[in-house]
């Protein structure tokens, strides 16, 4: 019920900061491509190795796309770790360090994309 999800929000305090932070991460790389790259000519450089060179082009509309899968993930990921901190405080907190490590490559990953465009 409502009651007891409100309940166990207020109890898990540490983990919901974790999560708040990700979320801030996920959000704000995608903010931050949409508001740099808008203006970069339609396509940009989304991957590149020194083997092939330039294997991956694309628009903001993709990076948006990145953005919106990691916002899903991340509320999911919190959905899942509040079940499991009831249940083994270890995997719901496992599950809380990776989302937000996660969440920290994805913004690094948006913002080396902005600096090669």
């Amino acid at each position: 019920t409502l009651n007891s999800m409100i309940a166990k929000l207020k109890r898990q305090k540490g983990m919901n900061i974790v999560f708040a932070i990700s979320f801030i991460f996920v959000l704000g790389a995608m903010f931050w491509a949409y508001v740099a790259l808008k203006g970069a000519g339609g396509i940009s450089i989304l991957h590149f190795n020194n083997v092939d060179g330039i294997n991956q082009i694309g628009g903001v509309g993709e990076l948006v796309g990145v953005g919106i899968t990691g916002l899903v993930i991340v509320v999911l990921n919190f959905l899942i770790a509040t079940e499991l901190e009831v249940r083994d405080r270890f995997l719901g907190k496992l599950l809380a360090g990776a989302t937000l490590f996660f969440a920290a490559l994805l913004f690094i990953g948006l913002a080396a994309i902005i600096s090669v465009n």
